[in-house]
């Protein structure tokens, strides 16, 4: 039963929020833009007034745009026949510069809450992973090495930019978590009851405490200090949540009609600040969420949402694009017929990317969507 739970999860994971590691190569024919170029201010009118460049890339080059470097520059992976490359693509001028290149294929980049590091991961092999570091000009700060991993999830520390918390799966689907820290370049096992763990403040962590041999809709939310191993219980009944510098969100107390509620909550308060309900849709063992983003500046939530509570199989009544105000609360419906895709918006939250390869720019105030990606 514990191996088809984690198997079922990790498939939902894939669903929700992995990107298709296709075969790409080189990029687009914008002019190159040196990584030692002093950067201009960045004008967010600038989008309006100017015709936004896109990439032309062949279909069988193309991986994926992958985050964001800055307000108005994205880094995306293509494949050079050899391994893959990061280029860096300026929205609003066209211009790309290579940020790095390595002989492994590259499966996804993740920025940390300052955009001042980038987490790279690579496959080596079927069943060798990899793990480094960048800094924000492309430059190597540290790696680590997965043995006997078919899969990897990680999640970045909000509070300290530097930490990690990464679980490596093995092909039995049995894992091992570790605590990896970028300033001392340590990589430390440590035994947790989830692997889908995320950081806490005061060196915690946090996670689910699923029942594997009984799987149930919800679960409690608990905290466990990584020295002393002492375990506090948050919540008592949550389906999802995501820890963000200094606020945290839980998604639980279901109702019998499917309805849920999404609270945001500060760590140094157990009180709810705002919360909102919404429907949810059901999976074989859980809930299904659809995608989701917080702007870290302004507490902007955006989320999709389904038109109504049921069963996910053969849903097909679409989904609304909401933002949620997490400090004054108010709730806005932006779009009522959108597809659940994948959502990355930018630091400043005035663009999104949006779609399964984050390949279209979503602009939350006009609802415009642009592609930024031709494939040829």
């Amino acid at each position: 039963m514990k191996k088809n739970f984690w198997v079922v999860c990790i498939i939902i994971c894939m669903l929700l929020g992995c990107q298709s590691p296709s075969h790409p190569k080189e990029v687009s024919n914008a002019p190159a833009l040196s990584n030692q170029e002093k950067q201009k201010p960045f004008n967010p009118s600038n989008f309006h007034n100017e015709q936004l460049k896109k990439l032309s890339i062949p279909f069988d080059q193309f991986n994926a745009v992958s985050e964001w470097l800055n307000d108005e520059t994205v880094l995306y992976i293509v494949n050079d026949g050899t391994g893959s490359v990061i280029h860096t693509f300026d929205l609003i001028s066209g211009e790309t510069d290579v940020f790095y290149k390595s002989e492994e294929l590259i499966m996804s980049v993740e920025a940390n809450k300052t955009y001042e590091m980038f987490l790279v991961r690579s496959a080596v092999s079927d069943t060798e992973g990899k793990l480094r570091v960048l800094d924000d000009k492309g430059e190597e700060l540290v790696e680590w090495k997965f043995d006997n991993s078919i899969d990897i999830v990680f999640s970045w520390s909000p509070f300290s930019g530097q930490q990690l918390v990464v679980s490596s799966f093995k092909e039995d689907w049995s894992y091992d978590s570790f605590l990896l820290d970028v300033r001392n370049e340590s990589m430390v096992k440590k035994d947790v009851t989830d692997p889908f763990v995320q950081w806490f403040p005061n060196e915690e962590i946090a996670y689910i405490d699923w029942n594997h041999d009984m799987p149930s809709l919800e679960a409690p939310l608990y905290a466990e200090n990584i020295e002393t191993n002492e375990k506090r219980e948050l919540k008592e009944s949550v389906v999802m949540f995501h820890t963000y510098d200094n606020l945290l969100l839980t998604v639980g107390s279901v109702d019998d009609n499917g309805i849920a509620s999404y609270s945001f909550s500060r760590f140094s308060e157990p009180e709810e600040i705002q919360s909102y309900e919404a429907p949810l849709l059901t999976l074989y063992s859980n809930y299904f969420i659809p995608y989701y983003d917080l702007v870290e500046n302004s507490k902007m939530f955006y989320s999709f949402e389904s038109n109504r509570a049921g069963n996910a199989d053969g849903y097909i009544d679409g989904f609304q694009f909401i933002s949620f105000d997490s400090t004054t609360g108010q709730k806005k419906v932006l779009a009522k017929d959108m597809e659940n895709k994948p959502l990355k918006c930018s630091p400043n939250g005035i663009y999104c990317l949006y779609g399964y390869q984050l390949e279209q720019l979503l602009i939350p105030t006009t609802m415009k969507t642009v592609k930024l990606v031709e494939l040829s």
